[in-house]
C-alpha cells in the first residue's frame, strides 16, 4: 500500500478500507497536501479489485471534514496567475469528485460534528451516508462572496433530498443538522458520537459479505438511473445488468 502522509489509510478486514482525515486541529480541513494523498487514493482505487467497500471518517470530536484550507489553496487570490491555479485547481477538484461518485467500491461516509463546504460535497457523492447526532452540513459559500454551487452540489443536493429544501440549504448556507438529514433521507442512520465508527464497520461488513461483481454492477446500475426518464429505459438497463452479473457469479462458482 502506498505510504500516504496527510490521510490514512486502513485495510481493517478483507474488503474493506478505511480512510480517515486527519487534521482535527484543522478540522480535517484540506491542505494541497491532503487534498493530493486523496486524489492519489481515489485514482488508485479505480484498479483495486480486492476493496469492495471504502469508508471516509475524520479524526477529532470536532469535524468530519471541513473542504478546502482556503488560506493554503489560494494564497495570493485575486492576481491573473491565481485565477488560472484556482481554475486548475478546480478542476482538479471535479475529478476527485467523480471518482468518489463513480468508484467501483461502495462508498460510505461517516459524518460528524463540522461537515462543511468540500466536507458535506464528499458526503453527497458518496453512496451510504451516516451521521453522528452531532452533525452539522452546510454549504457556506455565498457567505464568502462566490457561487453557492461547487464541486457538483447544485447537481447532487437536490436529487438527493429534492429542490426546494436544496434551494434553502445552498442559498442561505445555513445549517443542516442531524434531525432534518434523517427526515429528508440524506442520511440513512444516526447515531452517537461514541457508536458511529462501529456502525460504519457493520454496514461495511454486510456489503464485503456479496460478490465484487454484484456490488460493482449494483453501484453502476443506480449511477446510470440517474440520467434515465422512463420505466422502460430503466428495466432494459436492470435486464442487461442483471444478465452480466450472472454470468459472472456462474464462471465464479466454476472456477471453485
Amino acid at each position: 500500500m502506498y505510504d500516504y502522509k496527510h490521510i490514512r489509510v486502513e485495510l481493517p478486514e478483507p474488503g474493506i478500507a478505511v480512510m480517515s482525515f486527519i487534521r482535527p486541529e484543522k478540522l480535517n480541513s484540506w491542505s494541497r497536501e491532503v487534498f493530493d494523498d486523496m486524489l492519489h487514493f481515489f485514482r488508485a482505487l479505480k484498479t483495486d479489485d480486492e476493496t469492495k467497500v471504502l469508508i471516509i471518517r475524520g479524526e477529532g470530536e470536532r469535524a468530519f471534514c471541513t473542504g478546502a484550507d482556503f488560506m493554503s489553496l489560494f494564497p495570493g487570490e485575486g492576481d491573473r496567475d491565481s485565477v488560472h491555479k484556482s481554475y486548475d485547481f478546480q478542476e482538479e477538484l471535479r475529478e476527485l469528485i467523480v471518482l468518489v461518485h463513480e468508484a467501483k467500491q461502495v462508498v460510505i461516509t461517516a459524518a460528524h460534528g463540522y461537515a462543511v463546504g468540500g466536507g458535506f460535497f464528499l458526503t453527497m457523492a458518496s453512496d451510504i451516508r451516516l451521521i453522528a447526532d452531532d452533525v452539522k452540513f452546510s454549504c457556506p459559500l455565498l457567505k464568502m462572496s462566490m457561487s453557492c454551487g461547487d464541486l457538483g452540489c447544485a447537481y447532487m443536493l437536490p436529487r438527493l433530498i429534492g429542490d426546494g429544501v436544496a434551494r434553502d440549504i445552498l442559498l442561505t448556507g445555513r445549517y443542516m443538522l442531524a434531525p432534518e438529514a434523517m427526515s429528508l433521507g440524506y442520511a440513512s442512520g444516526c447515531y452517537p458520537l461514541s457508536e458511529l465508527d462501529n456502525a460504519a464497520m457493520e454496514k461495511a461488513r454486510v456489503l464485503a459479505g456479496y460478490t465484487s461483481e454484484a456490488l460493482q454492477y449494483s453501484k453502476q446500475l443506480l449511477n446510470l438511473m440517474e440520467s434515465v426518464n422512463d420505466i422502460d429505459t430503466a428495466i432494459k438497463i436492470e435486464n442487461r445488468n442483471q444478465q452480466l452479473v450472472k454470468a459472472f457469479n456462474r464462471e465464479n462458482r466454476s472456477k471453485q
